[in-house]
């Protein structure tokens, strides 16, 4: 959501609380106590005063910040180019590549500090830079996650207390036969689980299981699906799904791509395989398809 903030700062600490200016003018409107409103957003600033940690990493230097630099994709729209503009980033494809400090863990949600041109030159690193000490600390931070569609929907029927037999006549199939047809759930235990889609790894192994290339589906920034390539028959018509998928059911905020992945086992290497048309800010340069550097055996 965007909005107008009015952030403060005291002289002796480094917490700087934002005021939500859109909302207290929605609040106005309501109560038309503008003298309320003033002070509830006083008693917010005070709170997060108290309540909220000294920021510990003042120097970023340190050594520990590139053992915890990691990255995250997102759509090349024009809501995230203005979020990363000033930042080194790079284009793969319709997807955008940013990096990010992860300070800590809590509750499974990662603290996290933007990297921007300003840090990067501080740090000393390039963007390639970035981008190879990202995928080393991803592998180390975050765990892969691949959970069969099928398995995912049955666990969630079962624990509403359906039987096998009520589940077989839903999904029109017998439920114990029924997930080799169905995609994969992938994803990272990381805030974007969708970056998992920069490691063709977990895709080798998957795509070892069908003896063949994967089509993969960027359904939103926290998973993507892949499948054995041979189920779909129209890439450009599943393409168009997604679209109409993501325009009803999946927030812009989380919205990754409309388009079509496949994973081509013989080169191990990931590419766009469809281009339709996307509310897309227009990429100058030319696509680039990413693969994992594989030594040879010896």
């Amino acid at each position: 959501m965007d909005y107008d903030g009015l952030v403060v700062r005291k002289e002796d600490t480094n917490v700087c609380p934002v005021i939500n200016l859109t909302q207290m003018y929605e609040d106005y409107k309501l109560s038309e106590d503008i003298e309320l409103v003033t002070k509830n957003a006083a008693d917010t600033v005070l709170l997060a005063y108290d309540v909220a940690p000294e920021n510990e990493y003042q120097d970023v230097l340190d050594e520990g910040f590139r053992q915890n630099i990691i990255y995250e994709i997102s759509n090349y729209e024009k809501l995230n180019a203005q979020r990363l503009a000033g930042c080194p980033t790079r284009q793969l494809n319709d997807l955008t590549v940013s990096y990010n400090i992860c300070l800590s863990d809590h509750d499974g949600l990662s603290k996290t500090i933007m990297v921007n041109n300003e840090i990067a030159a501080a740090l000393g690193m390039s963007e390639t830079e970035l981008f190879d000490t990202a995928e080393k600390n991803m592998s180390r931070l975050f765990e892969v996650n691949v959970t069969n569609l099928f398995d995912y929907v049955y666990g969630q029927l079962k624990s509403r207390g359906m039987s096998d037999e009520d589940i077989s006549d839903l999904l029109g199939g017998d439920a114990s036969r029924l997930s080799d047809g169905y995609p994969w759930i992938v994803q990272n235990t990381s805030n974007n689980g969708a970056t998992v889609l920069l490691d063709t790894d977990v895709f080798k192994e998957l795509s070892d299981q069908v003896e063949g290339n994967l089509i993969i589906i960027p359904s939103s920034t926290h998973e993507v699906l892949a499948m054995d390539a041979r189920m779909v028959p129209d890439c450009d018509d599943l393409s168009a799904f997604i679209q109409q998928t993501n325009m009803d059911a999946v927030s812009p905020s989380e919205r990754l791509s409309n388009q079509v992945y496949m994973y081509d086992r013989k080169e191990n290497s990931i590419e766009m395989v469809t281009r339709n048309k996307l509310d897309i800010i227009p990429q100058e340069s030319k696509n680039i398809s990413y693969e994992k550097n594989i030594k040879p055996e010896i």
